[in-house]
């Protein structure tokens, strides 16, 4: 299935749980940045995804929308050139996707790998410090708006992943784009636009695919 391919890169499970190696002015920025991410109730966004081969010039872009409601509401779907996506409520849900013509239900417990996908996004837009430092080795590259670079822990996720790029929007609110930079030279960029926070999010964003 289509759906998702960078953000399985990112839900790869990693199991080492390493100390952390933030310096305090890391520390500091963090603490900034999930104090932000506490103040969101909802976001939505309009998303582009650019894939960047590194053996060819041209670049696959696809565009989709995703939205977030606590505690732990999500729909992520691309829209442009096919459609597919999920939607997650109270830990049931429905991935589709128009090209195969499926819709599959799904609960987290009965699919981990749907799991991890949610709990990804999900420490993403609440900015789960714990989590992220986890999975990450997290390096500061700038402060006004923060630009953070991320190194997989894990060893199974070093073996195609070789660094993420995170960056923050004027507030440090949200997130402004988060690029996947594999080992082979590829890489991802999905860029937010104009992120709406705490604006009323219809019970459906959640519940309906259509």
């Amino acid at each position: 299935m289509r759906i998702l391919t960078a953000i399985f890169l990112l839900a790869f499970p990693c199991m080492v749980w390493a100390a952390q190696s933030a310096t305090e002015t890391d520390k500091e920025l963090l603490l900034l940045l999930q104090s932000e991410a506490e103040k969101i109730q909802s976001i939505s966004s309009e998303f582009t995804q650019e894939k960047h081969l590194a053996m060819f010039d041209e670049i696959l872009i696809s565009t989709g929308y995703f939205a977030f409601k606590k505690p732990a509401s999500l729909r992520w779907e691309y829209t442009v050139p096919f459609k597919a996506g999920f939607l997650l409520k109270d830990g049931e849900g429905t991935e589709w996707d128009d090209a195969s013509d499926t819709q599959k239900a799904f609960t987290l417990q009965s699919n981990p790998a749907m799991s991890m996908v949610a709990k990804q996004i999900m420490a993403w837009t609440t900015f789960d410090i714990q989590w992220l430092q986890s999975r990450y080795e997290i390096k500061q590259i700038s402060t006004s708006p923060a630009v953070l670079e991320l190194i997989p822990r894990g060893e199974i996720a070093k073996e195609f992943l070789a660094h993420l790029i995170v960056r923050f929007g004027p507030d440090n609110a949200s997130l402004s784009s988060l690029e996947l930079h594999e080992i082979d030279g590829d890489f991802t960029r999905i860029v937010f636009t104009a992120p709406r926070i705490n604006t009323a999010l219809p019970n459906e964003t959640f519940t309906s695919v259509q």
